[in-house]
């Protein structure tokens, strides 16, 4: 999943009458709702992390524009990196290193992320797609090299817009899994926690009404095979990557430091990127694609990344797939033979955005002291 806006705001809760308004927004009485809420029996963990394994699955449809034509296969658990032309090139035995997501991991680590080995069948997979879909859509990049060509970077970012969508659409469910992390709790935190999960659901709606804007271009562009309105950058590697990644996400702070647009105005809608990173048959290429309505945003991004000098670009890519996006995958013997300070400062990346104790780091793209590797430049471009 990519980066999402960051709530702001807690509702500032008063003495409450039992007939009034619940103050966390329910819409039912306060007797009724978050009275002695403070002395109720804590949910447990357990239980929270069943439900939200179960709405993490998602639906199994196909994302395919509808006027497209009917799907003529079964929906299927599709790969947003593909698994021979790139997931194989990094892969130990079948096997790639991913984020452990599930719940139950992160409770036994106490929030440390940690990665695990995964088959590549099933590594980077969604149900989004039928099979004919799938396949007819996706075939000029899984098969054959990558230039990249416009209509390639195009269908880069539309599988990763997919996939992201796919993704966020359960997290309106999970997000109210947390109304009841404050059962047990004093009215303090009840607050805090009801104002988190209010501006949370704000931001998430917000979030997925652009995305679904965004797939509506998309789509028409695939029924019309015109791609004219995307822009993107591209940098060609000599040597394999030791990563892949798809991911869609919304530019914060750039490869300097800089801010190129504040994710906690709601007033103002955040524009997104795609970024794709794949090993390929002549080393790998990474790719960063967006719409031209986000040009003003994303090419400046993008731009301070090309200014990063050639023999850190690798660098700065491991620490943007770390920090940015969580659909990536892993080549093991790199990841295990990484340096320890390294593995931490990968993980503390990993920790940006996402735990909410952890302050933001607006430098945490900027190539510092560790170095990962070096794929070693081989081209850059624009489309």
């Amino acid at each position: 999943m990519g980066r999402n806006r960051r709530a702001n705001g807690v509702k500032q809760w008063g003495k409450t009458g039992r007939n009034e308004p619940c103050p966390c927004g329910s819409g039912v009485k306060y007797k009724k709702c978050h009275q002695d809420r403070d002395q109720a029996k804590q949910v447990p963990y357990h239980e929270s992390a069943k439900k939200l394994l179960h709405f993490r699955k998602g639906e199994r449809v196909c994302l395919y524009p509808s006027t497209g034509g009917p799907c003529s296969g079964q929906v299927i658990r599709a790969h947003s990196i593909s698994e021979s032309a790139a997931l194989a090139r990094i892969a130990r035995v079948g096997k790639v290193y991913q984020l452990n997501t599930n719940p139950f991991a992160i409770q036994k680590s106490q929030g440390e992320p940690q990665l695990k080995l995964e088959n590549i069948a099933a590594a980077t997979t969604f149900t989004g797609f039928c099979s004919s879909h799938d396949h007819q859509l996706f075939k000029p990049i899984d098969q054959g090299s990558l230039s990249p060509t416009r209509e390639q970077a195009f269908l880069l970012h539309y599988r990763a817009l997919c996939r992201e969508l796919y993704v966020k659409r359960p997290n309106l469910d999970t997000n109210e899994l947390l109304r009841d992390a404050d059962r047990g709790r004093p009215v303090s935190i009840q607050a805090m926690v009801q104002g988190y999960v209010a501006a949370r659901r704000v931001a998430i709606v917000e979030s997925i009404k652009q995305m679904e804007s965004d797939k509506q271009i998309c789509d028409q562009a695939i029924l019309v095979s015109d791609y004219g309105f995307l822009r993107a950058g591209y940098i060609r590697f000599c040597k394999t990557p030791t990563l892949a990644c798809s991911g869609y996400t919304q530019p914060s702070f750039d490869f300097s430091g800089a801010e190129v647009q504040d994710l906690a105005d709601m007033s103002k809608p955040c524009l997104n990127l795609s970024f794709t990173l794949l090993p390929n048959d002549h080393g790998g290429i990474a790719v960063f694609a967006w719409l031209d309505s986000a040009d003003s945003i994303c090419r400046t991004f993008v731009q301070s990344f090309m200014s990063t000098t050639n023999d850190r670009k690798s660098d700065a890519l491991v620490q943007y797939t770390f920090d940015s996006f969580e659909n990536f995958a892993v080549q093991p013997d790199w990841w295990e033979n990484l340096p320890s300070d390294a593995q931490a400062d990968s993980k503390m990346k990993m920790l940006n955005w996402t735990d909410l104790t952890v302050g933001i780091d607006p430098g945490t793209l900027i190539p510092g002291l560790i170095r990962f590797t070096d794929w070693e430049v081989e081209a850059t471009g624009w489309l």
